[in-house]
C-alpha cells in the first residue's frame, strides 16, 4: 500500500439524519482517509444531534453509527423545515436557527477550503455558513428526485454530483456531473467477521429449503415493517428464513416486541428468525451476497446497493417523503425487472408473503445491460478527482 499523502486543504464533510446520507458521508470519508493523513487541523465531519420523533436529543443515527470512529467529528443542534405548522414544527424551526449558530462557531474556527455535503437537513446551515466563509461547496445527490434541503444547498454549490441521470434536470446543467452513488466497500465483502458470523453461516446452510430474506427499514428502522413481521412471523417462517433489522427506536420498542414474538414460535421456527437492531459493516457484505430477497424501504443507498449486487427486492416506499422520492428510487430498479413495489397502504402480512412466493417461483426477465449502465461504480474516485484532492 502506498504511503499516505499530506492533506494540504481543510475539508469538512457533512450529511446526516438518515442512513443514506450517513452511508454516503462515510464512503467519502473513507476515500479521503485512505489517501491522506488527516487531523483535527485539516479534516472535520459535521452531523446533527436529532434522532427520530419522540427520542431524546443527542442520540442521532450519525452519533450512534460514528461512535467508534477516530476521525474528527462535531455535532450541531439540528432542526427540520416542516411543511406543517404546529408546536413541534416551531420547535424544529428554532433548532434550525440554533444549528446556524453552532455551524458559525465551528466553521469560524475551522475555516474550511472545501465542504462536501451528502445531504439531509443538518447540511443546510453547515453549507450556508461555509459559503459565507468562502469555502467551495460540493453536493452529492443520492436520490432519483431531490428534497428541500438539497434544493437549497444546490443554489450555493460549486458542483453537484448525481447518482442517476434522471435527477440532472433538478439542477443547473453547468454544475452537474453524473458520478453514480457513493457505495460502501463493505457490501462487496464475501466473509462475515462480526457478531452474526455463526448465525448467518447456519442460515445459509438451510437456504435451499428455506430461502433467506433480509428485511430492513434502513438505519432508523421502520415501525410499519417491524409490525407487519411481528404480526405474521409464524406464517413467514413456514416458507422462509428471516433476518430483520429493526433499528433502535425507544418510542415503539419494536426490537423487544419482535424478540417476544419469536419466543412464541417452536424451537425449529425460532432458528429461522434473527432479529437485530443493526447489521454491522463486518457482516453486511456476507449477508447481502447470500440473501435470496431483500424487503424494505427504498432509500437511495439501499436501492443502489441492491442494483449493484443484483438482489431481487420488494420495496415499500415511505409515502410521505417529499416528491415521492422513495417511490422514484424504487421504480428505477422495478424498470430493470429486478424489483417490485408494495405501497404502504397495501402492505399486509398476506400480501408480503404472496409477493415473496412470487419472487421465489416466478421467472423474471432482468435487463442486466440497464443495471450495468445505471448502477455504476467508482463515484468516490470521480468525486475526489473533480474536487482536486
Amino acid at each position: 500500500m502506498p504511503d499516505k499523502k499530506e492533506l494540504n486543504k481543510r475539508i469538512i464533510v457533512t450529511g446526516g439524519g438518515s442512513g443514506g446520507h450517513i452511508s454516503a458521508a462515510s464512503s467519502v470519508i473513507k476515500s479521503i482517509t485512505s489517501k491522506y493523513h488527516i487531523s483535527k487541523e485539516n479534516f472535520l465531519y459535521i452531523g446533527g444531534d436529532l434522532g427520530m420523533v419522540g427520542e431524546d436529543k443527542g442520540n442521532s443515527l450519525e452519533m450512534r453509527l460514528f461512535k467508534e470512529e477516530t476521525f474528527p467529528r462535531a455535532y450541531i443542534r439540528a432542526g427540520k423545515l416542516q411543511r406543517s405548522f404546529d408546536l413541534e414544527s416551531l420547535k424544529l424551526l428554532l433548532r434550525t436557527f440554533l444549528g446556524f449558530i453552532d455551524s458559525y462557531k465551528t466553521i469560524k474556527t475551522f475555516k474550511p477550503d472545501i465542504l462536501i455535503s451528502t445531504g439531509g437537513f443538518v447540511s443546510v446551515p453547515v453549507c450556508i455558513v461555509g459559503k459565507l466563509f468562502k469555502a467551495k461547496i460540493y453536493l452529492h445527490e443520492q436520490t432519483a428526485s431531490v428534497g428541500l434541503a438539497n434544493k437549497i444547498i444546490s443554489s450555493i454549490s460549486d458542483q453537484i454530483f448525481v447518482t442517476y441521470p434522471s435527477s440532472e434536470r433538478y439542477f443547473p446543467k453547468e454544475k452537474v456531473v453524473h458520478t453514480g452513488n457513493l457505495v460502501r466497500d463493505e457490501i462487496f465483502e464475501r466473509n462475515a467477521r462480526g457478531q452474526l458470523k455463526d448465525i448467518l453461516a447456519e442460515m445459509v446452510s438451510r437456504q435451499e429449503q428455506y430461502p433467506l430474506v433480509y428485511i430492513s427499514g434502513g438505519g432508523l428502522g421502520s415501525h410499519v415493517l417491524n409490525t407487519t413481521v411481528q404480526e405474521h412471523m409464524k406464517y413467514l417462517v413456514e416458507h422462509f428464513q428471516i433476518l430483520i433489522q429493526t433499528g433502535d427506536n425507544k418510542v415503539f420498542n419494536d426490537y423487544e416486541k419482535l424478540l417476544l414474538e419469536r419466543k412464541r414460535l417452536d424451537t425449529d421456527q425460532q432458528s429461522r428468525v434473527e432479529i437485530v437492531k443493526y447489521v454491522g459493516n463486518e457482516d453486511i457484505g456476507y449477508l447481502l451476497n447470500n440473501i435470496d430477497v431483500f424487503v424494505g424501504r427504498s432509500g437511495a443507498n439501499t436501492v443502489y446497493e441492491m442494483g449493484i449486487l443484483k438482489i431481487p427486492s420488494i420495496f415499500i416506499p415511505i409515502p410521505w417523503v417529499t416528491n415521492h422520492e422513495q417511490e422514484k428510487n424504487a421504480e428505477i430498479l422495478v424498470n430493470t425487472g429486478l424489483a417490485k413495489i408494495i405501497r404502504e397502504g397495501e402492505l399486509t402480512g398476506e400480501k408480503l408473503l404472496l409477493e415473496l412466493k412470487h419472487m421465489k417461483e416466478e421467472e423474471r426477465e432482468i435487463d442486466y445491460k440497464a443495471l450495468k449502465e445505471i448502477f455504476i461504480l467508482d463515484a468516490n474516485k470521480k468525486i475526489l478527482k473533480a474536487i482536486g484532492i
